[in-house]
């Protein structure tokens, strides 16, 4: 019952957000990226490593966001300092996500957003819902109409593979 209360709440914030946003929706390709937040599941960063070294190869400025699980299982090496991971600590069953993380997110500035989570995670919905990219990218269907451009993830390939492609798309787009 408190998990179905939970979530109404957090859909309704959703949305509520999403009527909020004001962002300009720009259509950027490869090569007019500058900045860019990339949001992703903890477990997979040993594939999202190769993906932002290949934005920094191609002259990305890139932030880095997640949230860390309950139950976390330890990444081996870890995660760098410069990934912002959002701690269980920093979440509120009842209320989501606290208001300095909003504020914080808010406060980022970036012109394209990446979101690379696999798992469907309302609290990454709520940034994602105030989020002030010109460009927002996704790789699977969602329910609220954020992305502004999705390349849906086959199951069949990682991360790296659904970021190749992502890549050819924008950067064959004048």
């Amino acid at each position: 019952m408190m998990k179905d209360i939970f979530g109404f709440r957090i859909k309704k914030s959703i949305l509520s957000t999403l009527n909020c946003n004001t962002r300009t929706h720009i259509f950027h390709n490869f090569s007019s990226m500058s900045k860019v937040l990339i949001f992703f599941s903890y477990e997979d960063w040993k594939e999202i490593e190769p993906i932002v070294q290949d934005l920094e190869k191609e002259g990305k400025e890139v932030i880095l966001w997640t949230i860390l699980p309950r139950k976390q299982k330890e990444i081996q090496g870890g995660l760098p300092r410069f990934v912002r991971a959002i701690t269980p600590k920093e979440i509120s069953r009842i209320r989501g996500l606290s208001p300095s993380i909003v504020e914080e997110f808010k406060s980022l500035k970036y012109d394209t957003l990446f979101d690379f989570t696999t798992d469907e995670d309302n609290l990454v919905l709520c940034l994602l819902a105030c989020n002030s990219a010109e460009f927002c990218i996704g790789i699977k269907e969602i329910e609220y109409k954020i992305y502004d451009f999705i390349v849906l993830k086959d199951e069949n390939i990682n991360l790296l593979e659904t970021y190749e492609q992502i890549k050819i798309y924008q950067s064959k787009i004048l």
